[in-house]
């Protein structure tokens, strides 16, 4: 083979190797990317996502209203029950009663839960400095006994045992 042929064919390799890289991104261009509206699987389940996290964040913002609502309908410093539904201690590493203490509301408007958790159903509400009286502790949840007897739970971190 002449030093000709070998530069040629160089040459040959160089420009198809450009060619190829030209037609690869025109076919790339032309073709659905993930998550683009021509991509309707990707955009179905990234819709689904986004509604389920803003619909979460305005469920939350929901409960919020409604516990200003309910505070401000019953009145500033007073926990107001949005049922009759009353709440017997039946979880685990729950401590004994320790009678004469309080639980004082830290944070503006705070739910008082039927359970020691987030997702369990809030029974009342609870404005800041309303001092309800503790049962026990479970965790990082202080159960009270509102003014008209009914057992709830509250957050330890809207709320001081004193």
């Amino acid at each position: 083979m002449s030093k000709g042929n070998i530069i040629t064919l160089i040459v040959a390799a160089v420009v198809f190797l450009a060619l190829g890289f030209v037609i690869g991104q025109v076919v790339q261009a032309t073709v659905n990317t993930p998550g683009s509206e021509d991509d309707p699987l990707v955009s179905q389940s990234y819709v689904e996502k986004l509604v389920g996290e803003r619909t979460a964040a305005l469920q939350t913002s929901i409960e919020e209203l409604q516990s200003e609502l309910d505070a401000l309908k019953g009145g500033a410093g007073s926990a107001t029950p949005t049922n009759t539904n009353t709440n017997t201690n039946t979880g685990t590493n729950t401590d004994t009663t320790v009678s004469g203490k309080t639980v004082v509301i830290t944070g503006n408007t705070v739910n008082v839960r039927a359970a020691a958790s987030t997702s369990a159903e809030r029974i009342a509400s609870a404005t800041k400095g309303t001092k309800l009286t503790y049962i026990s502790t479970s965790g990082d949840w202080y159960e009270v006994e509102l003014a008209d007897g009914t057992h709830g739970w509250v957050s330890s971190a809207y709320s001081q045992l004193k």
